[in-house]
């Protein structure tokens, strides 16, 4: 049963948001908001999943979701773009900006028809706020363009650093709060609403739009540069004799100048993040007539990191390798393997003709067998049965390829679910599209 809100007149206006696009970073954000005491309303395309979240049925794999929305009694859902921009002054966008390569990088199609949704509602003393991540300048040369018959509307850019697998916890305890503001009012909002919903004390960063863009990849890439760094370091350090790579990490990580976060070796960087942001920030600045040689070897090290890696492992030259936990990062709660370098040293084993054995989840070896097929040999983490040419081997013992993982965080694309309902690029429809269906 739909709940019903109190009246527009008898709810605080800056306890109100509405959030278009609810996959599973914009139901994070809705849930930690409600749990702060906002009023929320949230859009999607599927009128199943909105049902599912209104009855509190949703069950997510995202930790701590399903408990929140059990428990939350200000957030419902809606098909809706019109009454989510009657609701609130504050819109909050979370869409996907999957990527394209190229000149691109992002596709931002979901985005701008969101923005151009909002402008044909004519709405006015709007703050609009992009919370997925676009390429530096699109605010200014697009995002501001389609809004352009709002009055009084502002336009802000607030990307969340967060990790697949660990929302909610990276939503209430971030490192920092990136707010590139359309207008001091909106930075004003954007500010309290995260002091409101966070545990920890973060740094405020607030800044112009256009620099928010930039800063956004920059500090992903920064740390993809630590990772990549750390791992040519222990390369070096295993072909040198009596050097301990861990032994030299930890003490150039002392230094309060560089830090031992992310400078661990271990796999390279994958996922949904941090390589397709490097290559954004490399792309934008050759835009602007930059050289981006830092970015170009962070990239560079990272494919040669995973062949020192594979070729380590022919060298042992086992009977079979076995790989666990292979999502792009670990632990990780949902099965996303993009870019997982685990798998790419697997992949590298395997094409030499190694008997490779993917050890894990169900769900994350049905996403191994849509990825790359009858390549690898599959087995469930919990039985030995789940493949035929196994099921009489039970009594084999298993060496674990599983080297200490490189630190990783991301941030999140919008619900895959939604590639059912529109072919074109999977993401959210305006009203009108809606309405046909």
């Amino acid at each position: 049963m739909e709940r019903s809100y109190p009246p527009s007149h008898q709810v605080d206006k800056n306890k109100r948001i509405s959030l278009i696009g609810v996959g599973r970073l914009g139901l994070c954000l809705a849930l930690v908001a409600e749990r702060a005491g906002y009023q929320v309303l949230g859009v999607d395309v599927l009128p199943q999943y909105v049902e599912k979240i209104n009855n509190k049925t949703l069950v997510s794999s995202e930790p701590l979701v399903t408990e929140y929305l059990s428990s939350s009694k200000n957030f419902r859902a809606t098909t809706s773009v019109k009454e989510a921009l009657e609701f609130a002054d504050v819109i909050m966008v979370l869409v996907a900006t999957p990527s394209t390569g190229g000149d691109r990088h992002y596709d931002v199609s979901q985005v701008s028809r969101v923005l151009t949704d909002i402008n044909n509602h004519r709405v006015e003393n709007k703050h609009v706020v992009i919370c997925c991540t676009v390429l530096p300048g699109y605010i200014a040369t697009i995002g501001r363009e389609l809004l352009r018959d709002c009055k009084n509307t502002s336009l802000s850019y607030n990307p969340e650093f967060i990790a697949q697998g660990d929302i909610i916890r990276g939503l209430e305890r971030p490192d920092i709060v990136l707010i590139g503001q359309g207008s001091p009012q909106a930075g004003d909002f954007i500010e309290a609403l995260w002091s409101n919903f966070t545990c920890n004390e973060p740094k405020i960063c607030r800044m112009s739009p256009e620099s928010a863009e930039i800063a956004k990849l920059s500090l992903n890439c920064f740390v993809t540069m630590k990772i990549s760094f750390a791992n040519q370091i222990g390369d070096i350090a295993d072909r040198t004799e009596n050097a301990d790579k861990y032994a030299i990490l930890a003490a150039v990580g002392s230094d309060s100048r560089v830090g031992s976060k992310c400078l661990g070796w271990g796999y390279g960087f994958g996922g949904p993040c941090f390589p397709r942001d490097n290559r954004a920030l490399a792309g934008y600045a050759e835009s602007v007539g930059i050289y981006p040689a830092l970015a170009f070897a962070t990239d560079e090290y990272n494919k040669l990191h995973s062949d020192v890696m594979a070729q380590k492992l022919l060298e042992e030259d086992r009977e079979e390798y076995i790989f666990e936990n292979v999502t792009f990062k670990e632990p990780c709660a949902v099965p996303i393997i993009e870019e997982s370098q685990k798998l790419v040293v697997a992949k590298k084993l395997a094409k030499k003709g190694k008997k490779v054995v993917i050890r894990d989840r169900p769900d994350i070896i049905e996403a191994c067998r849509q990825e790359f097929g009858n390549i690898f040999i599959y087995q469930y983490k919990d039985s030995l049965l789940e493949n035929h040419s196994l099921a009489n081997n039970s009594n084999h013992t298993y060496d674990k390829v599983n080297p200490c993982s490189s630190f990783s965080t991301g941030d999140v694309l919008r619900d895959a679910a939604l590639a059912t309902v529109d072919k074109r690029h999977g993401g959210l429809l305006s009203t009108s599209e809606l309405e046909k269906k």
